[in-house]
């Protein structure tokens, strides 16, 4: 559902704001895509501050960050 955005913010280079449910809660997060993959993406968190794998399933929602 959030294809077109992760894909297009990585061809971009653009940061993504993205909704995500972790383990244990939801939480916000500016990224950097690195690389799309079918399932998961892996991008730069800067919630971390580290390369971090996403899983696509827990993303709940995208968008462009201004």
């Amino acid at each position: 559902m959030f294809d077109y955005v992760l894909k297009n913010s990585f061809q971009d280079h653009r940061i993504v704001t993205i909704m995500y449910q972790g383990r244990k809660e939801i939480t916000q997060r500016d990224i950097r895509i690195i690389k799309v993959m079918d399932k998961d993406i892996e991008a730069y968190c800067y919630l971390r501050h580290q390369v971090r794998h996403f899983k696509k399933e827990n993303i709940l929602a995208a968008r462009y960050t201004i």
